[in-house]
C-alpha cells in the first residue's frame, strides 16, 4: 500500500486542528504529572501542621479539590480523545469534526464543569493573594485594587454559565446568541478568566516592586542595602509565567489561531502549577504576608546594629591589646 493512500480525507484545517488537539493532551497530561508531585509535596507540609492554624487545614482541602478536579480533566480529555481518534476516526469530516459534534456529549459537558473548578476558584485564590500583598497600603486601597479583577471574575461566571446552557440546550436564545457551538462564549470566557489572571499579576509585580524599593531605601546603603525580594520570589509571588502564557492564548484566540488549544491547556497548568509553589511557600511560612514590608525592615535594622555593636567591640578589643603591648614590653626589659 503506497503512503500516499493513507492521508485522511480530511480539510488542511481539520488536521491542523487535529495537530494541536493531540499536543493540547501532551501538555494537559505533563502538567498533571507536575501537579502531582506538587500536590503530594504540599499535602506532607500542610497534613503535618493542620492544626496549628485553621488556614492549613483549608488550603489541604482547597489543593485537594484542585488536585481531583484535574485528575478529572485529565480522565474526560482521554476519554475525549479516545472517542474521536479511536472510536469515531472514521466519522465524517475526521477526528476534529466528530469533536465539534460531540460538544453537548456527557464526557465534554463534565470536562467543561472540572474546569469551571479550575480556574473559577484559582482566579479567587489570585485575588486573594493581590489583597494580601496590597492589604499593607490600606484595606480602602487594596478593595480598590482587587475591584476590577472580582468583577471580572463574576462576569466570567455569567458567562461560562451561559457557555454551559449553549452545550445543554442547543435550541435556546443564549446558545443561538453564543453563536456555532458556543464558539462565541467559550471565547469571551477564556478571553476574560486569562486576562483577569494578567491583571492581577500586573497588580502584584506593581506592589513587589513597590515593596522591594521601600526596603532597599530603607536600609543603610553601608551595609550594603539587601533586597528581601528576589526575582524568583516576584516571579513565583505575582503569577508572572502564567500571565505570559495566559497573554499568549488570549492573542491566539482573538486571531483565530488553533494554537490557542495548547496555549488554554498550558496556561491552566501552569495556574495550578503556580498556585501549588504558593501554597508551599505559605506552608513553610516563606510565602508573603501582611506584615512582611515591617518585618524585613526591623530584622535588617536589627542585624545592622548587631554589625555595628560587633564592629565596635572589635575596635575595644584592638585597642585593649595595643594598650597592653608597651606595658608587656617594659616588664620584659625589667626582668632582663
Amino acid at each position: 500500500m503506497a503512503l500516499a493512500s493513507a492521508v485522511p480525507q480530511e480539510s488542511a484545517t481539520a488536521v491542523t486542528h487535529e495537530r494541536y488537539y493531540l499536543a493540547c493532551d501532551f501538555i494537559s497530561g505533563t502538567g498533571y504529572g507536575v501537579q502531582a508531585v506538587l500536590f503530594s509535596v504540599c499535602a506532607f507540609y500542610l497534613w503535618r501542621q493542620r492544626k496549628v492554624r485553621p488556614i492549613y487545614a483549608f488550603l489541604l482541602a482547597y489543593t485537594t479539590l484542585l488536585f481531583l478536579a484535574s485528575t478529572l480533566v485529565q480522565v474526560a480529555q482521554a476519554h475525549l480523545t479516545e472517542l474521536a481518534f479511536v472510536d469515531n476516526k472514521n466519522f465524517p469530516g475526521g477526528p476534529w469534526a466528530y469533536h465539534q459534534n460531540s460538544l453537548g456529549g456527557v464526557t465534554n459537558l463534565l470536562n467543561v464543569c472540572a474546569r469551571l473548578t479550575l480556574l473559577l476558584p484559582s482566579n479567587v485564590f489570585m485575588t486573594w493573594r493581590c489583597w494580601v500583598v496590597w492589604v499593607s497600603a490600606g484595606r480602602r486601597v487594596a478593595c480598590l485594587v482587587i475591584s476590577l479583577p472580582v468583577l471580572m471574575i463574576i462576569v466570567s461566571l455569567i458567562t461560562d454559565t451561559f457557555l454551559f446552557i449553549s452545550y445543554t440546550h442547543p435550541d435556546s436564545h443564549i446558545a443561538h446568541v453564543g453563536g456555532s457551538h458556543g464558539f462565541i462564549w467559550s471565547n469571551v470566557y477564556c478571553s476574560l478568566v486569562f486576562s483577569t489572571g494578567i491583571i492581577v499579576t500586573i497588580f502584584i509585580l506593581i506592589r513587589l516592586i513597590i515593596h522591594r524599593r521601600r526596603i532597599r531605601a530603607s536600609l543603610s546603603h553601608a551595609h550594603g542595602g539587601v533586597g528581601y525580594l528576589s526575582v524568583m520570589t516576584i516571579i513565583v509571588e505575582s503569577f508572572a509565567v502564567f500571565s505570559i502564557v495566559g497573554a499568549l492564548c488570549v492573542i491566539a484566540t482573538g486571531v483565530g489561531s488553533p494554537a490557542s488549544l495548547p496555549f488554554s491547556a498550558a496556561t491552566i497548568s501552569l495556574q495550578q502549577i503556580c498556585e501549588y509553589l504558593i501554597i508551599l511557600r505559605v506552608a513553610r511560612g516563606e510565602a508573603w504576608k501582611e506584615d512582611t514590608i515591617t518585618t524585613a525592615i526591623h530584622f535588617r535594622a536589627r542585624e545592622v546594629e548587631l554589625e555595628i555593636s560587633m564592629s565596635d567591640s572589635q575596635i575595644d578589643v584592638n585597642r585593649q591589646g595595643a594598650d597592653t603591648k608597651p606595658e608587656q614590653m617594659r616588664e620584659e626589659r625589667s626582668h632582663a
